[in-house]
């Protein structure tokens, strides 16, 4: 019964849970991006872009789910390439930061990479649940008495059954009682040709003295 109710209870706070996820409304303001930096690196395959930088939460909601886009410029400003990924896997804490990285191929030479601009798409947030304090006093009663109620149901069975098995109406009582009636008529029988049996001995032996 108690694992029952637990499993009724985590399922509810999930339901409530999943109810309460929203899309942030403004991402880019609510996490904010800071420290990218974009770099270059080339080994067997084709070249490879990178950007580093931080995540910072400035809301008091946990963040994931995030979207990001970077716009990476050459030393004049212009725009060379663009980097969008889904980094699914990445929880911002309320009011924390972490770390990300971007990863892709590059489509022009190392040379034009020189600065890097990450914007948050999207995010979903997750609020907080507030947590509800234990009941005292009668919350652990109840819990207790839910504990024991099969226990109690069965010893009141028992004891009705063992009443109505013991009691003057039932059938073993009166199959005792027949049993008793029934050696009583017996002894009486018993009795009866005893007396009768004496009688004719007594009677025999007047027989022989005459």
């Amino acid at each position: 019964m108690k694992r029952y109710s637990g499993l009724l209870a985590l399922a509810m706070v999930a339901n409530v849970l999943a109810c309460n996820d929203h899309d942030l409304e403004q991402p880019g303001t609510a996490v904010q991006v800071i420290n990218a930096a974009v770099s270059t690196a080339k080994a067997e395959g084709p070249l490879l872009v990178t950007v580093i930088g931080e995540l910072k939460n400035t809301t008091d909601e946990k963040v994931d789910n995030l979207v990001l886009e970077a716009r990476l410029t050459d030393a004049n400003g212009k725009v060379v390439d663009v980097l969008s990924e889904s980094v699914y896997g990445l929880v911002v804490p309320p009011g924390d930061q972490v770390s990300f990285r971007l990863q892709g191929a590059a489509a022009t030479t190392a040379a034009s990479y020189v600065n890097a601009q990450v914007r948050v798409v999207s995010a979903e947030s997750h609020p907080r649940v507030p947590e509800t304090p234990p009941k005292a006093g009668w919350g652990s009663i109840g819990e207790i008495a839910i504990a024991w109620a099969p226990m109690l149901l069965l010893i009141l069975v028992w004891i009705v059954l063992a009443r109505r098995f013991n009691g003057k109406g039932s059938n073993q009582h009166k199959m005792l009682l027949a049993v008793n009636e029934q050696n009583a008529l017996l002894t009486r029988q018993s009795a009866a040709i005893e007396s009768i049996a004496a009688s004719l001995s007594a009677g025999n032996k007047k027989l022989d003295m005459g």
